[in-house]
């Protein structure tokens, strides 16, 4: 087929893609959706919620929503503990090596779905206890690393002045976000590293930015495409011009999508499932919560977070999608709600 024509038959076929709904407009120019954002803030203020949201497109690594209620006190850049979305990292990880950990682990399938699926941190401490075992500390950190959370000792700076390969004047002084990093070693204990890989409360710092940038590999098929923030009055192409970058392999990246389908299907966010019933569009992720301050327990006071993709009707992934709510409740509960609506609002618009 000629080149020409060839190009000419995917240009048109990424135009179809596009959902027609508020955002259509943005997405065409890989541009951040202001009707998303301003309907994202609306949904955080109707709750009273203390808040943020990112949302990437995952095609062209183009930031299409970043909302927080307060910026002032948390934001989209702020470095926070991931939670159990960390199980997400050691998954990949665990995946990318099977050929070399599956004597490792009984039932490792059965306990991989138990970590993501049911959220059982006991499963995500075996996962991460037996990968360390099959292929040692220094293989996983080079895995964290190229996944965007290097170690702690390899870096000085507050703030990640390298994410962004493009990012549009208007939101200059906002979208530079904290850096993300683990101070795991080979000296960590094993419990230590079980519970930083498993639960998330400790030793590892990331941003929804850096979270949602990992999720963009993941739903590509393990390619990480360079992030880009542009405004609806961008006359750029279609994304990002830095060279894409295997973070890894194709076969865990889908494997990893399937898991965190199974989140929404029949695992912890199964709640949120009927928000985007009907619309042919469907959610997977990994939710988090945290204990009540002063307490180890969840409950009403915690921190919750949801960190997951956004699929279309042919099941393609379509968009990431990290939402932190502070003292909101558990991950399963607003933070997968928030997270579903804003899917369906740039699908459709805001629900009836």
């Amino acid at each position: 087929m000629p080149l020409v024509v060839l190009l000419l038959l995917t240009a048109f076929a990424c135009a179809e893609e596009i959902p027609d709904g508020p955002c259509a407009a943005a997405l065409q120019k890989a541009a951040v959706c202001e009707a998303a954002n301003n309907y994202a803030l609306e949904r955080m203020k109707e709750g009273n919620l203390e808040a943020i949201i990112v949302m990437q497109d995952v095609r062209t690594g183009a930031l299409v929503v970043f909302a927080a209620s307060d910026p002032a006190k948390l934001d989209v850049t702020t470095g926070l503990f991931p939670l159990s979305p960390v199980k997400l990292l050691a998954a990949a990880s665990w995946l990318d090596h099977r050929d070399r950990h599956d004597s490792k682990l009984l039932e490792s399938e059965k306990v991989l779905a138990d970590s993501i699926v049911s959220g059982n941190d006991n499963a995500g401490r075996r996962i991460a206890s037996a990968l360390r075992e099959a292929v040692g500390t220094e293989t996983v950190l080079r895995d964290l690393a190229r996944y965007g959370f290097p170690a702690r000792e390899n870096q000085t700076a507050k703030t990640d002045t390298k994410f962004w390969p493009e990012l549009a004047p208007p939101w200059r002084d906002r979208l530079v976000p904290a850096m993300s990093y683990h101070s795991l070693g080979k000296g960590t204990t094993i419990q230590d590293w079980e519970d930083t890989l498993s639960i998330g409360e400790q030793m590892f710092i990331a941003t929804a930015l850096h979270l949602s940038r990992f999720l963009q590999a993941v739903g590509n098929r393990g390619v990480m495409v360079s992030p880009v923030v542009r405004d609806e009055d961008s006359t750029s192409g279609p994304g990002s011009t830095i060279p894409a970058t295997t973070i890894m392999s194709e076969a865990a990246a889908v494997k990893l999508q399937r898991l965190m389908r199974g989140t929404v299907e029949r695992g912890t966010a199964k709640s949120a499932a009927p928000i985007l019933a009907g619309s042919g569009w469907s959610m997977g992720g990994k939710t988090g919560t945290g204990p009540e301050p002063g307490t180890k327990e969840a409950g009403p006071l915690s921190d919750g977070c949801f960190a997951g993709l956004i699929f279309d009707p042919q099941g393609k992934a379509r968009f990431t999608v990290v939402t932190f709510v502070k003292h909101g409740g558990l991950g399963r509960g607003n933070s997968a709600r928030i997270s579903a609506e804003l899917a369906l609002f740039l699908e459709a618009g805001a629900p009836p």
